[in-house]
């Protein structure tokens, strides 16, 4: 299969359209395309910016030592800058036949949004539930739209590139010349105790060290498109600077990633497949929320761990499965849980109640919409993007975005077991969506060979 330089579809032997014509990005990585045409530039210039802003954001360098209310000015400005650009790309998909993006209306995807509508409505806080919906539709989209964009998986990679280098030398110089901005100190508003931790140009060491993480799947993904030297430069510098976050889940979720990732391909069916790393995720919720209510785990853990609390998350945990037992089927409204006031001035029967959120993705699903909205939510983020890689063409050319996409998915499910990385704004939501749209797109395209 071949794409024109122009980006129009180009037919297979068998007389169907190519892989562009689902409006996924096409995969023959042989074509550079013409000499760079105002289009070519306006599509570098619009996917550059996103994953610019994806990682740094609207607000660089947070004061950390400002009260939340005065850091919550923040959360603004960058929904305002996340929805003009809503506004730019959709008006840039509409002359780009829109209709490409059909496939990834399917019916997993609708129930979760019905879902998270209800969840809305029931929510004792409707404005904030659907404020905050809003914006994760309008995360969704982008997402979607940045599919659209590249010219081929070299453009792609290429773009994507040049934007993690930047982000790495702008996190590195406020390491190096701001570090009151790009370290956690004492003097943080909240958590002084993170002082010394490395979180660049993003807001919490956490948001840096998923970053570096993606980074090391993207470096990775580059050195596959013969971009030896770049791709090795951006691992090398993404590892050391999440070593120095010092967050243990994205250090250890990284290997776990790769191998997991590794696998999968070698197992023949799916579903196989699917349980296999459903069981990784599920190891590693019995053996950390399990242990605050099974003892042998509990026991175990207390006599192999220097820190059996998880750095307090069993707290966290605890305080969060009660809350969910009194609203298990809607939960407490779409992200309008954590930091509201009727959690930290209503519920003061145990420190947890000031935390951010649950540090564990799955129960904070839970607790923001209920079991059952949490459920599609992993069907539709997890299990069938997997299904979806099975799916795929699997040939050359494809492989280095497939693999890409699957790392992407599959970190986003481990790490979510003590952090929340699903359908919660930061820095890595926004390619977790990319990551499923484009396995969706990926998949369908080998119904057109």
């Amino acid at each position: 299969m071949s794409i024109a330089a122009s980006g129009a579809p180009s037919t297979t032997r068998s007389g169907k359209i190519g892989l562009a014509q689902h409006g996924v990005i096409p995969t023959d990585i042989r074509l550079t395309g013409a000499a760079i045409s105002p289009g070519s530039l306006i599509r570098s210039v619009l996917l550059g910016t996103v994953f610019l802003l994806l990682w740094i954001s609207f607000v660089p360098f947070p004061d950390l030592t400002l009260p939340p209310e005065i850091a919550e000015q923040g959360s603004a400005v960058n929904q305002i800058g996340y929805s003009l650009l809503f506004v730019v790309l959709a008006a840039w998909c509409i002359v780009h036949e829109p209709g490409r993006l059909l496939p990834l209306l399917r019916p997993a995807l609708v129930a979760v949004l019905l879902w998270l509508a209800v969840s809305v409505a029931a929510s004792w806080d409707p404005w904030l539930s659907a404020r905050r919906l809003i914006f994760t539709l309008v995360t969704m989209s982008i997402a979607a739209i940045l599919l659209l964009l590249p010219r081929n998986v070299r453009h792609f990679g290429d773009v994507l590139a040049a934007a993690v280098l930047i982000v790495l030398a702008i996190s590195y110089y406020g390491v190096f010349f701001k570090p009151d901005l790009a370290i956690h100190q004492p003097a943080d508003f909240s958590e002084p105790e993170l002082a010394g931790d490395w979180r660049g140009v993003f807001g919490h060491k956490n948001d840096a060290s998923a970053a570096m993480v993606l980074f090391v799947f993207i470096g990775l993904f580059v050195m596959r498109l013969r971009r030896v030297a770049v791709g090795l430069l951006i691992v090398a510098l993404s590892v050391i600077f999440l070593i120095f976050t010092h967050s243990k889940t994205s250090i250890v979720m990284l290997p776990l990633t790769l191998a997991v990732a590794a696998i999968l391909p070698r197992i023949r069916r799916p579903f196989v497949g699917v349980a296999f790393a459903l069981a990784v995720a599920i190891g590693f919720i019995v053996f950390s929320v399990g242990s605050i209510y099974i003892e042998p785990i509990r026991n175990f853990l207390n006599a192999t761990m220097s820190d059996p609390s998880f750095t307090g998350r069993t707290d966290i945990w605890e305080f969060a499965i009660s809350r969910l037992a009194q609203h298990p089927i809607v939960g407490y409204g779409f992200a309008a849980f954590w930091n509201t006031p009727e959690v930290i001035y209503g519920m003061k029967e145990s420190w947890a109640n000031t935390a951010s959120h649950a540090h564990n993705g799955y129960l904070d699903l839970a607790i923001t919409i209920g079991i059952p909205g949490a459920l599609l939510v992993v069907v539709w983020l997890i299990v069938i993007p997997i299904l979806d890689f099975y799916r795929c063409p699997h040939d050359p050319a494809a492989a280095p975005l497939e693999t890409l996409f699957l790392r992407v998915c599959l970190f986003a499910a481990f790490a979510s077991c003590f952090e929340s990385r699903l359908l919660q704004e930061g820095t890595s939501e926004l390619f977790l969506f990319t990551a499923v749209f484009g396995l969706r797109l990926l998949s369908v395209s080998r119904a057109a060979r």
